[in-house]
């Protein structure tokens, strides 16, 4: 009967104690655990699509912060099971000589062993809101943790991206190269036929000979610089080898740029990102965090109830009943309640809440910090993808100037009436221009998918 009223009590301490609603706290986005990273198959090209997936789920970085959430969540785990009472056994063994207390409570001179067995729980009814307060501070925790995780996958995403566009950039260098060098080997052989028919000095065919020599060199390096960029762009994967590794080339025409120009303003992609980006609610969470640990701090005001109870029994050698029939005869049970009240305690729980208010103040200048620069780099990539795309536009109007210039001098050169060193300077000025119309379209893509990034659109190209 005793066991059951025991056992009963102890059921009721535990309804009391989940009585006690939780504060309301977010509940995190954690993200599901990432499926083994595909890869294209040998051969096929990477998109950028592929590349960010595949650097998303083998950046170390990226699994450290998994393995944080991973460790918020049982730090909210072990945050709620606080609730429950904590249970314990004990059973001892004492073998006493000489004179001592014997199982009727007289002193004998005899040697007396005797056997112990205690079981007992306790649960905390009330600790001043402490435990509710620890666990929705634990799930604000896990929630930060969470943007954690976004925001560095986010940042593997944009190196990706960058690094991407720099291998891009690359590849149309190698093209514009591989022109330079079929025209300065059309100019050798012409300026072979025309030294043939006497219209040309013989000098005339070594001076184009040296050119395309020199344009076979520059294509060189600049294949040099492809492959160099493709190898940043596989380590950046985290790939075990750049041997085979090559990348998609997307559609990026007059039409598609005209379309990342549509960027909006500076205050609309502002006000999109300082409610969603990671960093930003990381920041915010972190401060929703402090507050809570200050009330958890002014938790230790307050007396603390707590529920006791327990069973213990023993046996002893000198009494002549069995083992069995002494564990049931000598067992007894407690229940008891408990109330501490704090008095004093060398202002230790002032100088807590005093360190949790700090803390507190420090977090909420770190977010208006964090939403400062937030707003300077916003206007910054949005003034940097405006004048990009302007200077894509002048770039174009530039190139097509030098190659209808380029387009004059090759008549000339076909007829016999140009100069190498005129032909050679048209080609190198309309190549010049083919070089900076390619760094400002790539430019210009870089800074539009910034600003795509800030609005929370895919980096996708």
């Amino acid at each position: 009967m005793k066991t059951r009223i025991l056992t009963f009590a102890l059921c009721a301490a535990g309804a009391l104690a989940t009585a006690y609603p939780a504060a309301p706290a977010p509940q995190p986005a954690v993200p599901a655990a990432d499926a083994p990273a595909p890869q294209p198959a040998d051969g096929t090209p990477w998109t950028l699509d592929a590349c960010i997936d595949y650097a998303r789920r083998n950046n170390t970085e990226v699994q450290q912060r998994a393995l944080q959430v991973e460790q918020q969540e049982n730090d909210l785990a072990t945050a709620r099971y606080s609730r429950l009472p904590a249970v314990s056994a004990s059973v001892g063994y004492n073998a006493s000589f000489g004179r001592g207390t014997s199982a009727d409570n007289t002193y004998k001179t005899e040697t007396l062993q005797t056997g112990s067995f205690d079981v007992g729980a306790s649960m905390p009814l009330f600790e001043g809101f402490r435990i509710n307060r620890e666990i929705a501070g634990a799930r604000l925790d896990l929630a930060a943790a969470a943007q954690d995780l976004e925001r560095a996958r986010e940042d593997v995403a944009v190196r990706v991206m960058t690094l991407y566009l720099q291998a891009l950039f690359q590849k149309e260098l190698v093209g514009i190269a591989e022109r330079q060098l079929a025209l300065s080997a059309s100019q050798s052989d012409r300026s072979r036929e025309l030294a043939a028919a006497g219209r040309q000095p013989e000098s005339a065919v070594y001076e184009s000979e040296a050119l395309r020599a020199n344009d076979a060199l520059a294509l060189t390096q600049a294949r040099n610089d492809l492959q160099l960029a493709l190898l940043d762009l596989s380590q950046a994967l985290n790939r075990e080898s750049a041997a085979g590794f090559d990348i998609a080339t997307p559609r990026l025409d007059s039409l598609s740029l005209e379309a990342l120009h549509r960027l909006g303003t500076a205050d609309e992609v502002y006000a999109y990102a300082v409610e969603y980006r990671p960093a930003i609610r990381a920041e915010r969470l972190r401060l929703e965090r402090s507050e809570y640990t200050v009330r958890t701090a002014r938790s230790a005001l307050y007396p603390s109830l707590s529920l006791r109870g327990g069973y213990g029994t023993g046996v002893y050698s000198s009494m002549e009943e069995g083992f069995g029939t002494q564990f049931r005869r000598n067992g007894s049970e407690f229940v008891g309640v408990s109330m501490s009240i704090p008095i004093f305690n060398r202002r230790a729980t002032r100088g807590s809440i005093r360190t949790a208010q700090i803390a507190a103040r420090t977090q909420r200048l770190a977010l208006v910090e964090a939403e400062r620069s937030l707003r300077k780099e916003i206007e910054q990539a949005w003034y940097n993808a405006d004048a990009a795309y302007v200077k894509y536009r002048s770039a174009g109007t530039a190139l097509a100037a030098a190659r209808i210039a380029f387009a004059y001098e090759e008549r000339k050169a076909a007829a016999g009436r140009s100069t190498l060193f005129d032909f050679n300077d048209a080609k190198t000025r309309m190549q010049k221009a083919e070089s900076e119309l390619a760094q400002a379209k790539f430019e210009f893509v870089f800074r539009a998918k910034i600003l795509d990034f800030y609005r929370g659109a895919p980096l996708r190209l």
